[in-house]
C-alpha cells in the first residue's frame, strides 16, 4: 500500500511539472515590474504572521512566515492604554494569553510582557481545551522554557507596530485598524506612525468600519487601502470605480453567497483593484481553495498557513514567470495588483493543475459557509 502510494505521488508530482510548464503558455504575458509590491504575480500574504502554524501576530510567527517565503505580513492593530499600537485582533489579552482584560487597559510594557504564545495549538489559535502539554510554546516569553533556536523570549510576547517595523525594515506590511471604542484614535496614530515610519507604500491600510477608514484616508491620503465593509457591499453590486483604495480584501463566500467569482476578479481588475482573499479559518484554508482562487486570477491569498501554501503560490508563479518569457502580448498593469489572467486561460490551466494537487483532498462539498466576518 505505501509502495502504491508513493508512485501515485511520484507520477502526480511528475505530471504537475508538465501540466504547469504546458499550461503556462496559456497565460497572458505581465508587466516584468507588476505589482509594485512584489515581482511575484501571486503573492503570499501571512495572516496574524501564519496563526495557523504558529502563535498569532506575534514576531516568531512572522520570522518564520518570512522564512517559508511569505511576501506580505498582515496584522490588526489596536491602541494600548497609553497610545502606543499594538499587534493584536481582539478587543481583550483573553484568547492568546495567559491574561485577562480590555487591551486599552493595558501599557505597551504590560502588554509586550505576556505570553502570546499561552493557547497557541496548531490549526487553532484559540482552543483553549488541549491538555497542558500540548501548548508547546507556553513559558517561552517568561523564561520557563527556552526558546526555540534562533528566537527569543521577547518573540513571543504582544508586539507593538514599531517592533514589526524594527524587526523588519523595509517589509510589505498590511495593517487592519479594529473597530471599536478606540478605534479613530487608532486611525489616527496609525497615520501619524506611517507618516513618520514610511515610505508609505510599504503599508496596505484597512478597516471594517468604514467611517473609521475614511478618517484615516483623511489624514494620509497617499497610502494605499482597501475599502470598509460597507462600500465592499455596495461595490459588489455596482462593480465600478473606487478612487482612492488599490485592493479588495475579501472572503470567498459570505455565508451562502459566493463572493470570489470569476467576474468578479475580472471586474476588480477592470478597476484596477487588486483581489486579496482571507479566511475565516482551518477550514477553507486549504490547498483546494488556494488553487482554485489562482485558477480565478486573485491576486494575493491572506492564509494561515504561509509554509504549507508556499509550494501551491510557488508553482503558480512558475507557470506565470514562464508565461512571461514565451509570450509577447502587450499588458498594461494596475498600479498595485497584476493585471488578470484572462478568464477562461487562466481557468483552463489552473483546474488542471488544480486536479492534480487537490485529488483526494478535495472535500470542499460539505464545508461549513463562514457567516461571521471575523478574519
Amino acid at each position: 500500500m505505501l509502495r502504491e502510494l508513493k508512485r501515485l505521488k511520484n507520477v502526480a508530482a511528475a505530471s504537475l511539472a508538465l501540466l504547469i510548464g504546458i499550461g503556462a503558455t496559456m497565460i497572458p504575458a505581465h508587466a516584468a515590474d507588476a505589482p509594485i509590491w512584489n515581482s511575484r504575480r501571486f503573492i503570499s500574504i501571512a495572516h496574524a504572521g501564519g496563526d495557523l502554524e504558529s502563535p498569532h501576530s506575534t514576531i516568531y510567527a512572522m520570522k518564520k512566515a518570512l522564512a517559508a517565503g511569505a511576501n506580505v505580513l498582515e496584522m490588526d492593530v489596536r491602541l494600548s492604554s497609553d497610545n502606543v499600537l499594538m499587534i493584536q485582533h481582539d478587543d481583550t489579552v483573553d484568547r492568546t494569553t495567559g491574561d485577562t482584560g480590555p487591551v486599552s487597559s493595558f501599557t505597551a510594557l504590560q502588554l509586550q510582557a505576556m505570553d502570546n504564545a499561552y493557547w497557541f495549538y496548531p490549526h487553532c489559535w484559540s482552543c483553549h481545551s488541549q491538555p497542558i502539554e500540548d501548548y508547546a510554546l507556553r513559558g517561552v516569553r517568561t523564561g520557563a522554557v527556552s526558546p526555540p533556536e534562533g528566537y527569543t523570549p521577547d518573540d513571543f510576547g504582544v508586539a507593538t507596530l514599531l517592533d514589526v517595523v524594527n524587526t523588519f525594515p523595509g517589509q510589505r506590511l498590511n495593517v487592519e485598524i479594529k473597530d471599536g471604542p478606540t478605534g479613530m484614535a487608532g486611525a489616527e496614530a496609525l497615520a501619524a506612525f506611517i507618516n513618520s515610519h514610511g515610505p508609505s507604500d510599504r503599508y496596505v491600510v484597512a478597516s471594517f468600519d468604514d467611517a473609521i477608514l475614511d478618517h484615516f484616508k483623511e489624514l494620509a491620503p497617499d497610502v494605499f487601502t482597501s475599502p470598509g465593509l460597507d462600500l465592499i457591499t455596495s461595490w459588489f453590486g455596482t462593480r465600478g470605480a473606487l478612487p482612492g483604495h488599490r485592493v479588495l480584501q475579501v472572503p470567498p463566500f459570505f455565508g451562502e453567497i459566493e463572493v470570489v467569482t470569476q467576474q468578479f476578479v475580472d471586474d476588480a481588475h477592470a478597476n484596477g483593484l487588486g483581489v486579496w482573499v482571507w479566511f475565516n479559518g482551518d477550514e477553507d484554508d486549504v490547498p483546494a481553495t488556494w488553487v482554485r482562487l489562482m485558477a480565478l486570477g486573485v491576486d494575493g491569498i491572506l492564509t494561515g498557513k504561509p509554509a504549507e501554501a508556499e509550494p501551491y503560490i510557488a508553482a503558480a508563479n512558475a507557470a506565470a514567470a514562464l508565461a512571461v518569457t514565451t509570450t509577447t502580448a502587450p499588458v498594461n498593469t494596475p498600479e498595485v495588483a497584476a493585471l488578470a489572467n484572462t478568464g477562461n486561460d487562466n481557468f483552463l490551466w489552473a483546474v488542471g493543475v488544480s486536479t492534480l494537487i487537490v485529488g483526494a483532498m478535495f472535500v470542499l462539498a460539505g464545508r461549513r459557509r463562514p457567516t461571521t466576518l471575523s478574519r
